[in-house]
């Protein structure tokens, strides 16, 4: 009976220590295979957002230049495709006509210039009256204008350029009969030219007149400013017009041409992360994991830029990144509210 004992309470014994030792194996099991990532502190850098856009270039000015007078084209002095300083002469139209009508005018003008005179003199001595008087300034006044629309026309016959530009059409050839309002040619202002572009109305909060932005077209850097901001958007995409404005002394730029346009806005203080630490939650929200007291947690964040290697980021909800390590190795084996060990990057 005592051997019984003996064996019995041996049993009890063995079953405990196979339980105790199970549980251990348990609990080291569970430590084993709790999560390690890798993390790091995130540190705010001044950051300069640039606002990207394309365009496209347009000339200043574009013009169709008219005859001001009727005739025949009697000389050309413009080639299409070629470049004219401002005054240079265009056409001329025959002045033959015009300028016999300037004598007619002339001596119709010298004629009433001494009629009223006579009658200047006469009304003095009190021989004409003041409606006679009158009646000659009258005719003077009108002959004076005769004679300086004669001017005018004559004049009109040579047919100058208003502005440095560049002949971009010829509608007329030598020996052409032209009408008053006929086209002449077509001339275009190409400096400075005109950078077009569209930006949204979120984007519009941050441009102003005068401010600078760089230009890029075809591999070659320009320097220019906004000139024009529309005040109203477009009906169909909502999006505003801009222009910024870049000297084109030697027309280099010509119009027409795809521009890409950066503006920098003033600096300010933002966190840089690489592309690869980007995630969505179930949510669909952008953001990154983070580790506090060993806890995973899910931050949003607001994207400022995409440079390419990576995001300058800020938090979307006013969280401070500087409370958390930011996971950079194993985000992706990890969910929100999970338990994890962290290790820091070299």
């Amino acid at each position: 009976m005592k051997t019984i004992g003996i064996i019995f309470t041996f049993l009890i014994v063995s079953f405990l220590f196979f339980l105790n030792k199970k549980t251990e194996n348990q609990i080291e099991k569970k430590i084993d295979i709790e999560k390690i990532v890798v993390v790091k502190k995130l540190n705010k850098e001044i950051f300069t957002k640039i606002l990207k856009f394309s365009g496209f270039s347009e000339a200043s000015r574009i013009v169709t230049i008219k005859s001001q007078v009727e005739g025949k084209v009697s000389s050309k002095f413009f080639q299409k495709g070629l470049f004219y300083k401002a005054g240079s002469q265009l056409v001329l139209i025959d002045p033959e006509d015009k300028i016999a009508k300037v004598k007619e005018m002339e001596a119709l003008l010298n004629q009433r210039k001494k009629e009223y005179e006579v009658a200047e003199k006469l009304y003095k001595k009190g021989f004409r009256s003041e409606v006679k008087l009158s009646e000659s300034r009258t005719n003077f006044e009108n002959a004076l204008a005769l004679y300086e629309k004669s001017q005018v026309e004559l004049n009109n016959t040579k047919i100058l350029i208003p502005f440095d530009s560049s002949i971009e059409e010829s509608y007329i050839e030598l020996g052409d009969y032209v009408k008053k309002g006929d086209d002449i040619a077509k001339i275009v202002d190409l400096d400075p030219i005109f950078i077009t572009l569209n930006t949204t109305e979120k984007e519009i909060q941050n441009l102003s007149l005068n401010q600078k932005a760089k230009v890029i077209i075809s591999n070659k850097e320009y320097e220019g400013v906004i000139n024009y901001i529309s005040k109203t958007s477009d009906q169909l995409t909502r999006n505003f017009k801009i222009q910024v404005k870049i000297k084109n002394k030697e027309n280099k730029i010509i119009s027409g041409l795809s521009s890409e346009v950066q503006i920098s806005l003033p600096n300010e203080e933002a966190y840089f992360i690489a592309s690869s630490l980007v995630s969505l939650d179930n949510q669909g929200k952008i953001g990154i994991k983070a580790v506090r007291n060993n806890k995973v947690f899910f931050l949003d964040i607001e994207i400022l830029s995409d440079v390419g290697n990576g995001f300058w980021v800020n938090s979307s909800q006013n969280v401070n990144f500087d409370d958390y390590n930011i996971i950079t190795q194993g985000h992706e084996y990890v969910i929100s509210g999970e338990k994890v060990k962290i290790k820091y990057n070299d």
